[in-house]
């Protein structure tokens, strides 16, 4: 657990276990800790960093409009803070935007990209579904009752439980770093405004696109369009919603494995 004062702002960062670097970039209102679920079983093999993107947690910036390009500048800061070698990017919906952001402008510095959950350009639904948060943050909401507005698009029917809503909703509200309004909305703005289409197809490192099939803030459409357009792109859709990660866990890390062991038997940079 540290601080690295990158591009003038002091972020938040872990780095966990040994091996080949994998970088995991969190979504909307994601922070480090939403990794908890393939933590130990990535560690075990990689040496994992994960951290809070700007605008969320602990990490501080100085509370100015950004892009998902300053993001993308953010995370190449940190990994050559941390002389992180030819590192293996996960991104996570946001963090996918994120991903392709970095790959586009820092491919040679990179080994691959796994974009999960993700998009070229965010659609209708989450637009609608995250302006409503924006307006549960305005109303003075709870932690708890923003994430009940979450819950539903982030988990598929067949995984949640009342038990789990209860667990999330203790959870958000002890989080003693909830976002605040300010930071969703540069957050929020961030990802209303990227849009990769008319340059995606660029992409030419390894990349794994991992979409869901009931997701619909990013479309396993949206994942079979991105796997069209990135000629170096492998598709897997696996029978889950957008948090696919916490859903089926040990499956998403088969898929990275699996993705990784192939770049190695090529010769790839891993």
């Amino acid at each position: 657990m540290a601080i690295l004062n990158i591009n003038s702002s002091k972020f938040y960062y872990e780095l966990h276990g040994n091996g080949i670097p994998l970088v995991l970039i969190a979504g909307l209102k994601g922070e480090h800790a939403n990794w908890v679920p393939i933590l130990d079983a990535l560690t075990k093999r990689y040496q994992v960093l994960i951290f809070d993107n700007r605008g969320v947690g602990q990490t501080i910036d100085s509370g100015e409009p950004f892009s998902v390009e300053t993001m993308a500048d953010d995370i190449m800061g940190l990994i050559n803070k941390l002389d992180l070698k030819k590192p293996h990017l996960v991104g996570h919906s946001l963090g996918g935007a994120i991903a392709q952001k970095v790959a586009h402008k820092y491919a040679g510095e990179i080994g691959s990209i796994a974009l999960c959950n993700t998009f070229a350009k965010f659609n209708d639904t989450g637009r609608k579904v995250f302006f409503d948060i924006l307006m549960l943050h305005q109303a003075n909401a709870s932690p708890a009752d923003i994430m009940d507005g979450i819950i539903p698009w982030a988990f598929s029917k067949k995984f949640l439980s009342p038990e789990l809503i209860k667990i999330i909703q203790k959870a958000s509200n002890e989080n003693l770093y909830s976002q605040s309004l300010s930071d969703y909305s540069r957050q929020l703005q961030a990802l209303y405004d990227f849009d990769s289409r008319h340059w995606v197809s660029t992409i030419d490192i390894p990349t794994l696109i991992i979409g869901s099939e009931d997701d619909m803030l990013a479309t396993s459409k949206e994942s079979q369009e991105l796997a069209r357009k990135i000629s170096e792109a492998r598709l897997v859709i696996m029978p889950t919603s957008h948090a696919s990660y916490i859903e089926q866990p040990s499956d998403f890390v088969k898929h990275l494995d699996n993705f990784y062991n192939g770049l190695a038997r090529q010769g790839g940079p891993i």
